[in-house]
């Protein structure tokens, strides 16, 4: 109430006093201020009726509800035109709702939008509620509807995170809503919605994740299904496909949360809910039985994960009809997987594998791959390291250039066996190191031990330079990953290692015992043939969308980050075993001479002109018998690449003389800029009696360098004259 005011009272005797004069009451002016106002927002309210009206007429419905809402990717070799796989969102089977678990529909609705039906397509409540978390700093919440998130996803306007996409959305959900029933708009979302591992409805994701029907599913795998939802291929699936950081206890907290959720809102009694305690489990996607063959690898393995850290996600490239065009050739891949071989090595006996990977030096393109038959499975490439042996001989002797040892000083004990003070058994006592096939040179320098695959005299200069240095050489030149033999569990699985780290590294890794994989090998190996020159290994080149270039790849590269002659020394014997491999028809064929290769029982390594190729094969068990690295499968697959490898990669003179031209003009152009103009002569020297000499016509001014001086020794020509001698 508002109070009011006494009039004064008059004294005794006298009249009464008179009001005292004052302006217009005060509640009067706020009258007139909250009518104002209220007629403002009456003005601005009918204001965005009418817009809003006119807004909601212009919305229409999607023209599709589950069908033709997919677009699938294309992933093609670096041509552009040749077709290596699909990226599909078609794992997608429409179904009734009838044929879908009760307790999957009551999952989607207590977890995704709890009042499903109760409002129009737009939760009000849900809205506001979001709003306040959002502005007192909690976790950012949308408040999408099931309905709204269905019209978003066949309206292909989810990715859009403004507020007129927002406004799209609900005009469209309510729309919807006054087309459609409750269980209709529901049985649409559950045929579209993406639940990951490329299952796209309830009845893939069914099938993808536990082996079965939609209509089949327990609640408990019904709640694990739609904890998917909400990161799709993220951290709720305990099988990680995906490689996103998937993991079991993840996917526990967000299973439990939506069986929670739906004793909430209930959907499901607490007794049944109590009863529930374990995860259920799921189907391994590497063990599909169809598989996705070679390509899989790199269609769904690099090319996902490289644009997903390109802020393209998958579920963009599933559904976004791109064109994505890899680094890949076709033509080297089809000789490497179709024509060597490489695929019936596993096939003839069950203990053998194979593994390829080809890229080009100085940029890191891989150009042609092969990490096992299944797609899907196991990467023999990429994940999986193999003992390198004497094909890891040449880090050595990178890593002693390093340090300032002469690589062609013959002192070294090349016989065999011999004993080591850090080669020991497992109960620390010294044991026999052989050479391979039991060869023996005792005054060996370490470029020709190299070259001999003499474990001995390189296991002496490893000792002596300790594990750590050749790790750190190996690193420099590209290898990422190893896996210490030394550090095995119960399984027999060693513990994987970073050379680059500052892990302790035993000695033998000079001799090959730290495995590596085919990926870091040709890394390494294009590193030596760039003289140098790391690149990063990478598969997508680019990717065009409906509206142009979406992405483009940016090579990590880096010239000279390791020391170019300590690269040029290291490829000197690989040369010279390519003289001695004797695979020329003609012996005055010269063409292969670019070609440098390095080898074990089980590996065979190398590099040609713009190719850098690993390959190994061996068996699973015993990685080979050691005995010798001639006549190996690995050896086999890698000639035949090399033998049948495109023009592109072959060694052209034409080529090389016009690039020396070019870069003989290139310093004399330099030189030049460098010299006094003409119109300021240059002083003749002063003798040293300080009187000024005059050169003779003709006259030499340094000693001339006899061709004898100029040519290199026998010795330097048997080991390879590239990069000897220390040149």
């Amino acid at each position: 109430m508002r109070p009011f005011r006494r009039r004064p009272k008059a004294a005794p005797g006298e009249p009464p006093g008179e009001r005292p004069p004052r302006s217009k009451p005060k509640h009067r002016r706020k009258k007139r201020k909250i009518a104002a106002l209220g007629l403002a927002v009456l003005v601005l309210a009918t204001s965005v009726s009418v817009v809003g009206s006119v807004f909601y007429a212009t919305v229409d419905l999607p023209e599709s509800l589950d069908d033709d809402l997919s677009q699938g990717s294309t992933v093609y070799y670096s041509d552009g035109t040749t077709v290596m796989g699909e990226l599909a969102a078609e794992q997608r089977t429409s179904v009734d709702l009838d044929e879908i678990a009760d307790d999957l529909e009551n999952a989607v609705v207590a977890a995704e939008d709890a009042n499903f039906y109760e409002h129009p397509g737009v939760d009000a409540k849900g809205v506001l509620r979001a709003i306040v978390n959002n502005v007192k700093g909690g976790d950012q919440q949308g408040a999408s509807t099931l309905t709204q998130q269905y019209v978003g996803l066949v309206a292909d306007i989810r990715g859009d995170g403004s507020y007129f996409r927002k406004a799209r959305e609900a005009a469209m959900a309510m729309k919807m809503e006054e087309e459609f029933t409750k269980d209709e708009i529901l049985n649409h979302y559950l045929n579209i919605v993406y639940f990951g591992r490329g299952a796209y409805g309830a009845e893939a994701a069914a099938q993808a994740f536990f082996g079965r029907s939609a209509a089949e599913l327990s609640t408990s795998q019904s709640a694990l299904l739609v904890a998917q939802i909400k990161s799709p291929d993220g951290p709720y699936d305990p099988r990680d496909p995906y490689g996103k950081g998937g993991n079991v206890e993840e996917a526990t907290e967000r299973w439990e949360y939506v069986l929670d959720q739906m004793v909430a809102t209930g959907r499901l009694e607490q007794v049944k809910r109590d009863a529930i305690t374990e995860l259920p489990e799921t189907l391994d996607p590497t063990n599909d039985p169809e598989g996705l063959g070679p390509e899989g690898f790199i269609t769904n393995g690099f090319v996902l994960q490289e644009l997903a850290a390109a802020g393209i996600g998958t579920e963009e490239v599933l559904r976004g009809g791109f064109e994505i065009v890899t680094t890949l050739d076709a033509d080297l891949q089809e000789l490497a997987v179709e024509q060597t071989g490489i695929r019936e090595v596993a096939a003839e006996d069950e203990n053998m594998a194979a593994a390829l990977t080809a890229l080009e030096p100085g940029t890191g393109r891989v150009l042609a791959y092969y990490g096992g038959e299944n797609g899907a499975g196991l990467d023999l490439a990429a994940d999986v390291g193999h003992r390198p042996g004497t094909s890891f001989n040449t880090v050595v002797l990178a890593a002693a250039v390093e340090s300032g040892i002469d690589p062609w000083s013959p002192d070294l004990d090349g016989s065999s066996p011999r004993q080591f003070e850090t080669y020991l058994d497992e109960h620390g006592e010294p044991i026999d190191l052989v050479n391979i096939g039991g060869a023996q040179d005792h005054e060996v320098s370490l470029a020709d031990a190299v070259a001999q695959k003499l474990d001995t005299p390189v296991y002496d200069i490893s000792e002596a330079l300790g594990g750590n240095a050749i790790a750190q050489t190996a690193a420099g030149l590209g290898i990422d990953r190893m896996w210490d033999p030394h550090d095995v569990d119960e399984h027999g699985v060693a513990a994987e290692i970073d050379p680059g780290g500052n892990a302790e590294f035993h000695p033998d890794i000079g001799i090959g015992a730290y495995p590596i994989t085919t990926l870091d090998a040709a890394v390494m190996h294009g590193t030596l043939a760039a003289v140098g020159t790391v690149a990063e290994p990478y598969f997508v080149d680019h990717v065009n969308g409906a509206d142009g270039r979406l992405y483009k790849a940016d090579p990590q590269v880096e010239e000279g980050a390791f020391d170019p002659g300590a690269a040029a020394e290291a490829t000197a014997p690989m040369y010279s075993n390519t003289a001695e491999a004797g695979i020329f028809a003609d012996p005055n064929d010269r063409g292969d001479f670019d070609v440098a290769v390095n080898a074990s029982s089980t590996w065979h390594t190398g590099f040609s002109t713009g190719l850098s190729l690993a390959v190994w094969a061996g068996d699973e068990k015993k990685e080979g018998d050691g005995s010798s690295h001639e006549g190996t499968v690995a050896e086999r697959i890698w000639w035949q690449v090399m033998q049948g490898r495109p023009d592109k990669y072959r060694w052209d003179p034409e080529q090389e003389a016009a690039l020396l031209e070019e870069q003989q003009a290139k310093e004399e152009e330099a030189e030049a800029e460098q010299w006094p103009p003409e119109d300021e002569p240059v002083a003749p020297e002063e003798s040293q009696d300080g009187t000024e000499s005059e050169e003779e016509p003709g006259q030499a001014t340094e000693s001339p360098v006899t061709e004898e001086s100029a040519s290199p020794s026998e010795e330097e020509t048997d080991l390879g004259w590239l990069g000897g001698g220390g040149d």
